[in-house]
């Protein structure tokens, strides 16, 4: 789990503070808001019930009106009882248009009071002043085709009917003696004293059918606006208070029901404008929020450069002293405990350096020493081999062979006591290689045969003396036996290799003699990369610790059966330095 910085546990210590008290004031506004929801929804709701009221008691005095003259006007009666050509049926229907043009004028918010007789198919009709000719035209028409083709008298309610696109209010009221006498209210004149609440953008004030479509006129952008709500969801049925629709902004929706028609009147304020008699909670909301953020990022600027910056700083030097680099120094700072800091840091700093100097001055020394002691090693081990095999020509009197064994021993012991040189040729090592053998050729001339295989482009590389002589060596100790059927065969190869991991030299020594086990071959592998020597193989583990103080690299041995039989000793050395003997 990744633990937390001390930049997050301040951080989070500033959020513990600031955060709860953003979250009192914001909650705090949002109550106030709500509260100024309700007072002017609350308001308006008791104009929009005062108007409503007023405009049901118009209908309601309409109505009366229809039908205490359809019960008592003789006239209105009379229409369908009387041939058309007599003189009562003239009396009828003029006394019938002189009611209904007095009554026009009581009753202003109709614009049309009309008489029909359905014996006659005649529509008497009296408009108001301000109803052209062309409208009442059109109004005529629209009433003889509801009267002649539906024949409606019946309702209890005024019903809403549409006439080229405006909306209007009927009612109609049948005296039972094949006669009618209605009215028509036009829905747009009727909301006339609302359209000063949409003077200014202040709200709008509209009417609506019990399915939410609007019936009478209002902007053409809030009309388009409400094509994609559903305003029957927000109509009067006495559960909300107001409601919030989100149109092109957001809208605080005031709806009251009417008594007499199946409609609804609503108003739209604009949440904005009612949110302007609270010039602070309104500043407030968007204060708050910035003013943290602020303080917060100058809070986190001032923590970033006095604390956070100096400590990153300090940590990325201990990094950079963990990895080697121990010239790192810390900069100067403003700060007392930095400045402490800083003075121990590059004091601790430049002793280590001067330490890890020492040490590896020291190293090296002890490295140069190990490396002539392990050189050394390898001397009395050939030794004593090499005074049995005079010993034995000595006895078999050939003084020839003698001599070229002489010759090759000056060869083989001049070049193993040059302790001084740390660096020889390829060529070089496998000269003495092959002197080496050739002392052992004279031991065992019928069983012992060797050959090497050395890349001409390897012969000047430069490695370490006598790495190759202890393989050989251990081969011909722990491989050959004296056998009649075949000689016992050593071969040594030594070629480039450039591969992915990679560039160094290959050197194999391969016999066919016994071999060695696989158990054995496990055990082998571990003993020659030990740090320390163990018990036996030691002129291995010398090759192998020589090496790696020589390449100051890993170094790898490996062991593996030869084919048909034996053993192959495989050393991998990295791209030797190239240098003059």
């Amino acid at each position: 789990m990744r633990q937390a910085t001390m930049r997050s546990r301040l951080i989070i210590g500033f959020g513990l503070v600031t955060v709860p008290l953003v979250i009192v004031l914001l909650w705090n506004n949002l109550y106030a808001t709500k509260v100024v929801h309700s007072q002017v929804a609350q308001s308006n709701r008791n104009m929009l019930t005062m108007y409503m009221n007023d405009m049901d008691q118009v209908l309601g005095e309409i109505e009366n009106y229809l039908y205490k003259t359809a019960e008592q006007d003789q006239s209105l009666i009379s229409l369908s009882q009387y041939d058309k050509e007599s003189w009562e049926y003239y009396l009828s229907t003029t006394q019938a248009t002189n009611d209904l043009n007095l009554n026009i004028n009581y009753y202003d918010a109709a614009d049309v009071l009309f008489a029909y007789g359905s014996k006659y198919e005649e529509l008497f009709v009296a408009q108001q002043q301000s109803v052209t000719y062309e409208r009442k035209q059109i109004i005529q028409q629209k009433l003889k085709a509801i009267l002649t083709e539906e024949k409606s008298g019946n309702s209890s309610r005024w019903e809403l009917v549409v006439q080229n696109g405006e909306y209007a209010l009927l009612r109609i009221v049948d005296t039972h003696y094949d006669s009618y006498i209605g009215a028509w209210v036009d829905l747009n004149r009727l909301m006339e004293p609302m359209r000063l609440l949409s003077q200014g953008g202040k709200g709008e004030a509209l009417l609506v059918s019990g399915r939410g479509q609007p019936l009478s006129t209002i902007g053409a952008p809030i009309r388009h606006a409400l094509q994609s709500v559903d305003l029957g969801v927000y109509l009067d049925d006495g559960s909300a208070a107001y409601n919030i629709v989100n149109l092109d902004k957001p809208y605080l929706l005031v709806a009251k029901s009417s008594r007499m028609a199946d409609m609804d009147l609503l108003l739209m304020l604009p949440e904005r404008t009612l949110l302007e008699g609270l010039p602070f909670f309104r500043n407030l909301t968007y204060l708050i929020p910035m003013l943290a953020a602020i303080m917060l990022g100058l809070y986190l600027f001032f923590l970033q450069n006095s604390i956070v910056k100096p400590i990153h700083q300090f940590i990325k030097g201990m990094r950079k002293i963990r990895s080697g680099d121990l010239s790192v120094r810390m900069e100067d700072n403003k700060l007392q405990e930095f400045i402490t800091l800083k003075e121990t840091f590059n004091g601790m700093a430049q002793q280590i350096e001067h330490l890890k100097i020492d040490i590896y001055e020291e190293q090296i020394r002890t490295q140069k020493a190990e490396l002539k002691h392990l050189q050394a090693q390898i001397h009395p081990h050939f030794f004593m081999n090499s005074l049995n095999i005079v010993y034995q020509l000595a006895q078999m009197r050939d003084y020839e062979v003698i001599q070229n064994m002489s010759l090759h021993l000056v060869r083989y012991f001049r070049y193993t006591t040059r302790t001084q040189l740390s660096t020889i040729t390829v060529k070089e090592e496998v000269e003495h290689i092959y002197h080496y053998l050739s002392i052992q050729k004279y031991r065992f001339p019928e069983t012992l045969e060797f050959d090497f295989e050395v890349d001409p482009s390897v012969e000047g590389a430069g490695i370490p003396p006598l790495i190759i002589q202890p393989i050989v060596e251990n081969a011909m100790v722990h491989g050959f036996s004296i056998r009649t059927e075949s000689p016992f065969r050593i071969r040594v190869k030594i070629s480039p290799v450039d591969d992915a991991e990679e560039r160094g030299l290959l050197i194999e020594v391969e016999d066919n003699g016994k071999g060695i086990p696989e158990e054995q071959v496990i055990r082998l592998q571990e003993k020659v990369h030990e740090l320390e020597p163990g018990d036996g193989s030691l002129g291995l583990w010398n090759v192998v610790r020589r090496c790696r103080l020589y390449y100051k690299a890993p170094v790898r041995m490996t062991f593996a059966d030869a084919v048909p039989q034996g053993t192959l000793i495989m050393l991998r050395l990295p791209l030797p330095r190239n240098k003059a003997v």
